[in-house]
């Protein structure tokens, strides 16, 4: 295919596509073209309906490949009518289409409702990274209230380990300040990463009132980077007990690391 081909006009493309076969390299190429910022949205609107129709189709390919364009596609395109057509790839079988659909549920920005927060849970939960950090950046672009994060704090007594870090990285994305009783009993999680998340999702939406806790993890937690996490959090704090706890922290902690940031908030 030469690359003059790419810059046939829409109706065209949509005619190309419509007589080729889904599964040549031509026509993921000419999907991706669609999507690029501008080029849909600036054509006219029978054009666009006419382009989303195709996509929509195009969903219920054989291949992956083509899913998942089609599922970038839509969240480019940014029509929220295709959010019911996309929700249901979150349970595809190719690990490219559920994060693509994940990824456009995000852009598309549907309403939170227990469903939509049901299908970003168990995003949270897949067995491939990429999808799981792919649930992380939907759940802070549609930020979903505190009421429908349930199933989602839930998760952080998973036994597996990367799905509680995509939890708390979830969690810093969007107001959890309802969770964080919740957050703290989770603080003194076996992994260090974990903790550290939790430290900096609790500093966020805790406030003053969870200093003494901050300053808790500053002293005991063994593991240098959550230290530094809560020395961070405390330096954005002003009350006497906070500056108490840093001071210690740059007279007494091991770290040099841990000492830098204490001094910076002190």
């Amino acid at each position: 295919m030469s690359w003059g081909a790419v810059f046939i006009s829409l109706p065209d493309a949509c005619t190309q596509l419509c007589r080729t076969s889904s599964r040549t390299i031509g026509y993921s190429v000419v999907l991706s073209i669609l999507c690029l910022a501008g080029c849909v949205q600036d054509s006219p609107p029978s054009s666009k309906e006419r382009a989303v129709s195709l996509l929509l189709e195009l969903l219920h390919d054989a291949g992956p490949e083509m899913r998942r364009t089609a599922a970038e596609s839509l969240g480019k395109i940014g029509d929220p009518r295709a959010t019911d057509s996309i929700l249901p790839l979150v349970h595809d079988p190719a690990a490219v289409v559920r994060e693509a659909s994940v990824l456009a549920m995000g852009r598309l920005k549907p309403i939170a409702t227990d469903g939509v927060v049901a299908l970003l849970t168990q995003a949270l939960e897949d067995p491939v990274e990429s999808v799981r950090q792919a649930a992380v950046v939907a759940i802070g672009e549609i930020e979903p209230g505190s009421r429908l994060l349930e199933p989602v704090v839930g998760l952080l007594r998973s036994s597996d380990v990367t799905i509680r870090r995509a939890v708390v990285r979830a969690l810093l994305q969007i107001n959890a300040r309802q969770w964080v009783p919740t957050l703290v009993e989770a603080g003194r999680d076996s992994d260090a990463e974990v903790r550290q998340g939790i430290v900096a999702a609790v500093g966020e939406w805790g406030g003053v009132a969870v200093s003494p806790w901050l300053s808790e993890r500053l002293a005991q937690d063994p593991s240098p980077g959550v230290r530094v996490e809560a020395a961070y959090r405390l330096g954005m704090l002003s009350d006497p007990d906070t500056r108490a706890a840093l001071e210690t922290a740059v007279a007494k902690d091991a770290d040099s690391g841990v000492r830098r940031w204490a001094k910076r908030g002190d």
